[in-house]
């Protein structure tokens, strides 16, 4: 564990990004097909401008791979942020950096919940764009999103095995640099990144039922 958490946040950072790019493009190629956007987009749009729809998509979609890797270190900002603000609060001893590279390394738990869902979904074949982008081991999942509210979409999506996982590494690789044991770190990532998740989940939830 220590020697995971000295390796460089870097280049560490540097091949996360590459094999999220990597299955995205191979998700992009295998799994998005112009059937599933027909089926999601084609009575909003019409059929008509479907085609210029698609095409716009593939093109701005070489783009977006760009703005992967400032995407893939929200969370970790976020959850660093979150760490540290209880570690200055309760006078522990976890700077930014160690929250920063905590939350970066324990970030691989969803890294790896990607790919398996990816490679699921290229064996089995996915019937819509929701269930492709719908955690496979998440309440929503397994719910299903026909039987809910919108409103509970996200923290239904958000709760699942690898968020149990991602708060179990959390706590373990917190317990390293404060030197304190598993549960009370566990209960230090619940009073801190528990509580940023929590206030995150109502933000979102606010801003969906003024949208939408």
């Amino acid at each position: 564990m220590n020697k995971y958490l000295s390796f460089s946040p870097f280049y560490f950072f540097c091949l996360y990004c590459m094999v999220y790019i990597g299955y995205s493009i191979m998700a992009n190629y295998i799994l998005f097909d112009d059937a599933l956007y027909y089926d999601a987009f084609g009575e909003i749009i019409g059929a008509e401008r479907m085609e210029e729809f698609i095409e716009q998509k593939k093109f701005y979609q070489k783009f977006g791979y760009l703005f992967i890797p400032l995407l893939l270190l929200l969370r970790p900002f976020y959850t660093a942020l979150c760490l540290t603000t209880g570690a200055l609060l309760s006078e522990q001893n976890l700077t930014f950096g160690q929250g920063f590279n905590v939350a970066l390394k324990a970030d691989a738990t969803f890294l790896f919940e990607v790919m398996i869902r990816i490679n699921y979904f290229s064996i089995v074949g996915a019937n819509s764009l929701q269930e492709i982008n719908t955690p496979l081991f998440s309440l929503l999942h397994w719910i299903g999103t026909d039987n809910i509210e919108p409103l509970l979409s996200y923290p239904l999506n958000i709760l699942s095995v690898f968020e149990l996982i991602y708060w179990i590494l959390l706590a373990l690789f917190v317990s390293v640099y404060t030197q304190k044991k598993f549960w009370r770190s566990f209960w230090f990532v619940l009073t801190t990144y528990g509580i940023g998740l929590l206030l995150l989940i109502i933000a979102v939830i606010y801003t969906t039922s003024i949208l939408f």
